[in-house]
């Protein structure tokens, strides 16, 4: 399974039906849905991993990522499950 955050409406394809609301997003985790889209990037939190999800986030200016635990590619911080996603994206942890 796979979560998908855009942190801009423009890094959607056309072909995909993206959640834009924090409740259906969160319905959609919730029925684990095999593919999500969202623009609500204060979900992207490491209990993603726990629901079996990987995670990756679609910059507006860059190539997309993945986060997972462990080493990455996007970021010189092991990511732990203790860890706050959002916050170290918010503050450009990930490049």
């Amino acid at each position: 399974m796979e979560i998908h955050f855009h942190d801009s409406e423009e890094t959607i394809p056309d072909t995909i039906m993206p959640y834009f609301g924090w409740v259906d997003t969160i319905r959609a985790i919730n029925r684990k849905e095999n593919q999500i889209h969202t623009t609500q990037m204060g979900l992207l939190q490491t209990a993603l991993f726990e629901h079996g999800y990987r995670v990756f986030v679609h910059p507006y200016d860059d190539k997309p990522y993945e986060i997972k635990l462990g080493t990455n590619d996007c970021t010189d911080r092991e990511i732990k499950m203790e860890n706050n996603l959002f916050n170290l994206w918010k503050a450009g942890e990930f490049f």
